[in-house]
């Protein structure tokens, strides 16, 4: 009888213990890594999901900010660090892009990280500064044409999504315009609404408030449709880009070899947590458009996809991240 009662207490116990992997360690907080600096939109991104992501997970969520110098050093020690779901990064179009097109990374590529979840988009404008006299995308690209080199757009730094967008364009229209980078993207639209740089690919939520005030003008929207907070600006495509569409995006990867319970645990807390009003409005707002998570997989394709991208706009423009 006493076995028979040892026997059902052991089960009892195994039963009520969590699945090898299946959650990162309870007693250690979940760090989530910005390559950004502190106030730029991935920061605020990383921000508005953590205290949830807390919640949903049962530990704290710390939000870092260690900005990536496009050597690979922090992607590398994230990439090295214990697969156990406690250190994550938040990735943006610079990450793949950098593993698209840098040489000699210190890690092995896409293939040291585990894509968890995209978990939002970010649409891009491409705006003007007012005290220029062009008012559509034909306007800048006759101008650029007739004055080559001459054009500056700002961008939120090399690699950025503003300065993949602009690329992406140049490419699309064979137009010559000279980069001008700044620290991050407030400061590049500064550039723009002062006048010392002459356009830029802009987040839509931080570019909303200057186009409310008519301290920049929009030329056109970036993505595959129109924008309804826009209604009258065209996208590049109906101005006659007709391959164009880009879009900025928010996500999170994990090292490789995090076990695929922890990485489908992540994954399914991330999808509440952008369920969640607070954190729906935190990011429509900074954004300007609505979260949607996607799945491990299709966050791995859309990888793929890009990187693809990005290798072809390297070899055409020859475009170096290093």
């Amino acid at each position: 009888m006493m076995k028979t009662l040892r026997l059902v207490a052991l089960l009892a116990c195994a039963l009520a213990a969590p699945i090898a992997g299946a959650q990162a360690p309870a007693d250690k907080p979940v760090r989530l890594i910005v390559p950004f600096a502190a106030g730029t939109t991935p920061d605020a991104v990383a921000r508005a999901i953590a205290p949830s992501f807390g919640t949903f997970l049962g530990q704290k969520v710390v939000v870092e900010n260690r900005p990536e110098t496009r050597d690979g050093g922090v992607f590398d020690q994230i990439a090295k660090a214990a697969p156990d779901g406690t250190t994550l990064l938040l990735a943006t179009p610079a990450f793949v892009a950098l593993n698209a097109i840098a040489k000699n990374l210190p890690y092995d590529g896409f293939k040291a990280f585990a894509p968890v979840a995209r978990i939002a988009t970010e649409p891009f404008v491409l705006v003007a500064t007012p005290t220029m006299t062009m008012s559509s995308l034909q306007d800048l690209i006759a101008l650029a044409r007739a004055n080559p080199g001459q054009i500056n757009y700002a961008s939120a730094g090399l690699g950025s999504a503003s300065h993949l967008a602009a690329e992406f364009l140049k490419s699309a229209t064979t137009v010559q315009l000279a980069h001008s980078p700044m620290p991050n993207s407030d400061a590049a639209l500064a550039e723009v609404v002062a006048g010392r740089a002459k356009v830029m690919f802009a987040g839509l939520g931080p570019a909303q408030a200057a186009l409310h005030a008519a301290k920049v003008k929009p030329l056109a929207v970036a993505g595959a449709t129109r924008l309804a907070v826009l209604p009258d600006v065209p996208t590049l495509r109906e101005t006659g880009v007709v391959d164009y569409d880009f879009s900025g995006w928010f996500g999170v990867v994990a090292p490789a070899a995090t076990p695929k319970s922890i990485v489908d645990r992540l994954n399914s807390d991330l999808r509440k947590v952008v369920q969640t009003r607070e954190v729906r409005d935190k990011l429509m707002a900074l954004l300007g458009a609505e979260p949607r998570v996607t799945t491990p997989e299709d966050f791995a394709a859309q990888f793929k996809r890009e990187a693809a991208t990005y290798e072809k706009l390297a070899r055409e423009m020859n475009l170096k991240l290093e």
